[in-house]
């Protein structure tokens, strides 16, 4: 039998032993599982240019050098939002060898078609090559490939980063091209430029424009064309090189994605 003693210590016992797991509950942080923001979705990002295909240069700095590193910064921003970020160059490439002429033909004449049933605007390059009486031009097969790769991949969106250049190095900021034909393109370039605006001003408001690149006509997803910088402007060039310019772009481009894509 206990003795009452005996009997209060053990209780005064318990009682610490509860009051520290107590304690230990109230200072352990709530773990909530969060779902990625961008989780699920399919981003195509590609690095306009490249190989021998260098665009734009000014000040000893080319177009396809500086698309890749931006290229390579959204799509790290994408996947650490938990997306998918497929690139459709990650080295210098103009991916001329991926399509044969003879395949850009029979594409080129599926989508002509596609375009008299639709009752779309033809571009005349298009309709000479479908027709027979224009041959493809060599960097036509670079830029399907690049169309291919979004699709090979089942990407909900597709953006091609590329840089300006104009005689005046007074000519600066921020545009972004869509699809003239596309209303959710509309929407996704209004949503990137949002965010771009503020970080390379020099356009006018809304910094959007239709426009009949062939990878905007040819793209058979929303895709947008983004003009992010001139880099014949010293500010818009340094930013552009810059690691923390870099950085916000990325997150300015991957913020207007996410508002596309989540609203």
């Amino acid at each position: 039998m206990l003795s009452v003693k005996r009997a209060k210590s053990i209780w005064i016992g318990i009682a610490a032993i509860l009051a520290s797991a107590a304690c230990l509950l109230i200072a352990e942080p709530l773990i909530v599982s969060v779902v990625s923001e961008l989780d699920g979705y399919v981003v195509a990002i590609d690095p306009g240019h490249g190989g021998r295909d260098s665009g734009s240069s000014h000040a000893g700095f080319t177009e396809k050098d500086i698309t890749l590193l931006l290229s390579m910064a959204i799509a790290d921003e994408i996947r650490a939002r938990g997306g998918i970020a497929v690139l459709t160059r990650d080295t210098d490439t103009d991916l001329w060898d991926q399509v044969t002429y003879q395949d850009e033909i029979e594409y080129t004449k599926k989508e002509y078609e596609q375009d008299l049933e639709l009752g779309r605007k033809i571009d005349p390059r298009d309709r000479g090559i479908a027709l027979g009486t224009r041959f493809p031009p060599t960097y036509r097969l670079g830029l399907r490939a690049r169309l291919l790769v979004a699709q090979q991949h089942n990407a909900n969106i597709l953006i091609s980063i590329h840089t300006n250049h104009f005689r005046s190095e007074s000519a600066k900021g921020a545009v972004t091209l869509y699809q003239s034909h596309s209303d959710l393109s509309r929407q996704l370039a209004a949503a990137i430029q949002h965010y771009l605006k503020d970080l390379l001003p020099g356009r006018a408001e809304p910094g959007i424009s239709p426009d009949d690149f062939f990878i905007l006509r040819r793209s058979p997803i929303p895709a947008v064309l983004i003009e992010i910088g001139f880099v014949s402007n010293k500010h818009d060039r340094e930013f552009m090189l810059s690691e923390s310019g870099r950085q916000a772009i990325a997150k300015a481009v991957a913020d207007g994605i996410q508002d596309y894509l989540l609203v």
